[in-house]
């Protein structure tokens, strides 16, 4: 990661070492409770007071994009309360003093846009320039803060589960490609948020484009994408570069057909267990080799999608079935 120069130090304080990633440098500038937008590749965090205010991304749809889509107020007389009121950071007064919104309605769908962008700004591996705009003020103006260490806990605690649904991120960013029997009513899965999903994917939709095109959270399309993936019902993209991942069982697993290893899987007795803190020994990571084995350019088959973790019972329960068949024909 690549930060702007660190603020000033007072004399004879000793310079703290550069943030190397996103959630060390909030931390310091919670720790300094700093005045601000921290600008990333995928997004900017708007800090008060050390607190995190407001946050935005390119991979989920802010308040303006819920509110309009939704047909809560006319894109119109959005941009013309934006232009007005935007620039001095008044624009959640006037949405309340003008009764378009409940001050409940704000607070919720504001603290909803802020979590669903900061995982994306937070979570983005790939590292980059990051550049600390101070006394940086978000147009919408202060709703409700949100405590930096609690922020952290919840772009975990997304990561983990999404791992434990379907363990390849490169979904998240690919178009959403059905394979062609989704389209068909037997395979068609349960639930409408993610028939709507597959009836709106083109192959050349990303996540992000859907959940704008639907007026959803980010994060709960690309979860459903996962979900999708897992049940066999979206083609996984092939291009790209292989990660890597820890040993793919705990010592001491019992063998059988549908705990057998997957060229390129990973089955885990804890789907969160890959996320430990750094300096913390993984228990599955036990007696293992120094260097833990890469995955192939292969996407996972199905059976590495932790399916008794996917929340619909009958998918998991088919998909099981269905791999052990397969497995013994």
């Amino acid at each position: 990661m690549t930060a702007a120069p660190p603020l000033a130090q007072p004399v004879g304080r000793a310079e703290p070492a550069a943030p190397r990633t996103p959630g060390e440098a909030v931390a310091l500038l919670a720790a300094r409770r700093a005045t601000g937008a921290l600008h990333g590749p995928l997004g900017v965090l708007h800090l008060v007071d050390g607190q995190v205010a407001a946050a935005e991304s390119s991979r989920a749809p802010g308040l303006a994009d819920l509110l309009t889509g939704c047909g809560r107020i006319a894109p119109e007389a959005w941009a013309e309360l934006l232009h007005r009121h935007g620039p001095q950071g008044r624009l959640a007064e006037v949405l309340v003093e003008r009764q378009l919104l409940t001050r409940g309605e704000l607070e919720l769908g504001h603290l909803g846009t802020l979590f669903d962008a900061a995982y994306f700004v937070l979570a983005d591996p790939a590292g980059g320039t990051w550049r600390f705009e101070s006394d940086a003020r978000h147009w919408l103006g202060t709703v409700a803060l949100v405590d930096p260490a609690r922020l952290g806990r919840e772009v975990e605690r997304r990561r983990r589960l999404l791992d434990g649904i379907w363990p390849w991120p490169q979904l998240d960013t690919a178009p959403v490609r059905p394979v062609e029997h989704s389209r068909r009513p037997s395979h068609r899965p349960p639930g409408r948020r993610r028939r709507e999903l597959l009836d709106h994917a083109d192959g050349r939709r990303t996540p992000a484009d859907l959940a704008r095109l639907l007026g959803r959270s980010g994060f709960g399309v690309t979860a459903d994408v996962r979900r999708l993936a897992a049940a066999g019902l979206l083609d996984a993209p092939r291009h790209a570069a292989p990660t890597a991942i820890p040993p793919a069982t705990a010592p001491g697993r019992p063998g059988g057909g549908l705990h057998r290893r997957v060229p390129g899987a990973t089955l885990r007795s804890t789907p969160a267990s890959g996320f430990s803190a750094p300096g913390t020994p993984d228990p599955a990571a036990a007696g293992a080799a120094t260097t833990a084995p890469t995955r192939s350019d292969r996407p996972p088959t199905t059976a590495a999608a932790h399916p008794l973790t996917v929340p619909d019972p009958d998918i998991a329960l088919l998909t099981r079935v269905r791999d052990l068949l397969e497995a013994r024909l």
